[in-house]
């Protein structure tokens, strides 16, 4: 049986800069060898149009989400769906996300749920793949959102992006040791113990850790 731990440590973080872009060409053509696989049902479920109100929503829970979840994929379309992933993240990124969803095994033991389920994360495409105008893909599920949009050609957002993991570490069982976000978390301590008093007394809102994500998924970051 693993034991449930009290942190769970999420992460936050947008990477694309104002006028920064870059090729997409492997997310595109891996896109366009994924979409090739699914059969005409699927693909109504996975396709949306660009300007969906879809597009503009994210969940870091275990939520019904649009799309077409590894759960209903063959292992061919299941290999090209990760290869997309793949294409999209670096290797290491790749890896926490991965992990991230094999954590969801752990989390079935502690909480004896059926809920919990590593096959549970969706691929949604918004518009089609294309190399010229818009269009944009999202990989989500439980404590991993990665989005991506693309402009002829080039990816010019990939916000907003979640990494979380629950538990920070696994004390038990086949996975004991694993903190995936591990680097995050500890130059987070490390970074909050260098302060010095008086920047400690600015930086640090409360003694306690919140309950939730202090800016949850709105469009909007803003403490709630």
């Amino acid at each position: 049986m693993v034991k449930p731990l009290v942190l769970a440590f999420v992460l936050v973080s947008v990477l694309a800069e104002a006028g920064e872009t870059q090729t997409a060409q492997p997310m595109l053509d891996a896109a366009r060898s994924f979409v090739a696989t699914l059969d005409a049902s699927q693909k109504s479920r996975a396709l949306l149009t660009f300007n969906s109100e879809e597009r503009f929503r994210w969940f870091y829970t275990p939520v019904s989400r649009k799309g077409i979840p590894l759960k209903e994929l063959n292992p061919t379309q299941r290999r090209a769906a990760l290869a997309l992933l793949r294409a999209g993240l670096s290797e290491k990124g790749y890896t926490k996300a991965e992990m991230i969803r094999k954590l969801e095994e752990v989390l079935r033991e502690i909480e004896q749920s059926s809920s919990r389920d590593p096959d549970l994360y969706f691929f949604t495409f918004f518009g089609d793949p294309s190399a010229t105008g818009a269009w944009g893909w999202r990989y989500e599920g439980h404590h991993c959102s990665q989005n991506w949009t693309i402009v002829n050609g080039n990816s010019i957002g990939t916000s907003p992006q979640f990494f979380g993991a629950n538990p920070a570490e696994v004390r038990e069982g086949p996975m004991k040791g694993t903190r995936v976000l591990s680097a995050e978390e500890d130059l987070a301590r490390s970074l909050v113990k260098s302060l010095s008093s008086a920047q400690r007394a600015t930086a640090v809102l409360s003694a306690s850790s919140p309950a939730d994500i202090l800016t949850s998924n709105l469009r909007k970051a803003a403490i709630q």
